[in-house]
């Protein structure tokens, strides 16, 4: 996937937060933020994590995108392959599988670990594209939450390679059909916990329509899917209501 820079191992400005009341962590989640100028300070990303880091009492872990805050390597302004996402589908993966080896090492007697695979707009894309190596069977079946995933955008984003993100998040309802599955699920996806999407009202027409396909898609019976009232894609003033609803949605499993 991508070219060039975009493969690079770069150094990402990482925050790796524990419960704040000192207990040890009952499950790991990450957490990408979106693009264009966003950082892991963005309200979506930073009160999901206060709100699974203390209410839910996870490990915590963010991060900011290449070229954002101080991490290193280029932007999405200044390289091809981090514009079409393959930079941050690669960050995603390898944040998720040394966050997990961590865990593992910090908390070796754990089991049945919960996890969770989260992102906003452009992070949505790469948290989607994302699968929890099955080398931790120490971790449960991911839980993915999926915020204001940026469907009219995906093709600029993506370019020729939007079809193969959208069939990613389908492939996690139907249990089957993403090309880019990792070679070592030998074809078949993995179990999945619950998918999640949260989005405003105000997001443009097409994203209703890619939520009807996922709809009719929902082969495993994981999916919720909720719009909030009044919220745009930035969510400005109305952030609160992705914790109010994702707390209703993990309230009711």
């Amino acid at each position: 996937m991508g070219q060039g820079t975009s493969h690079m191992e770069v150094r990402l400005e990482t925050r790796v937060e524990n419960p704040t009341n000192g207990k040890e962590p009952q499950g790991l989640a990450l957490i990408a933020h979106g693009r264009l100028g966003g950082t892991f300070d963005q309200p979506p990303v930073r009160l999901l994590a206060e709100y699974l880091r203390d209410k839910r009492q996870m490990r915590v872990v963010t991060w900011n995108a290449r070229g954002m805050g101080r991490s290193e390597g280029g932007n999405e302004w200044t390289d091809f392959g981090t514009w079409t996402g393959d930079a941050g589908i690669s960050d995603y993966h390898r944040m998720l599988r040394e966050s997990m080896t961590t865990y593992v090492k910090d908390f070796p007697d754990a089991h049945s670990i919960p996890l969770f695979l989260c992102g906003y707009s452009a992070g949505a894309i790469f948290a989607g594209c994302t699968r929890p190596s099955p080398s931790f069977p120490q971790f449960s079946p991911a839980h993915y939450i999926l915020i204001s995933y940026p469907v009219d955008l995906n093709p600029i984003i993506g370019l020729h390679k939007t079809g193969s993100y959208y069939r990613s998040v389908e492939a996690l309802i139907q249990g089957f059909g993403w090309e880019n599955l990792p070679a070592e699920f030998h074809g078949k996806e993995p179990e999945v916990a619950g998918v999640f999407t949260v989005t405003g009202q105000f997001e443009a027409l097409f994203y209703y329509v890619w939520t009807g396909i996922l709809k009719g898609k929902d082969a495993r019976n994981i999916l919720t899917q909720v719009v909030v009232p009044g919220a745009e894609h930035d969510w400005k003033g109305k952030a609160p209501c992705i914790v109010a609803e994702v707390d209703k949605w993990l309230s009711n499993r």
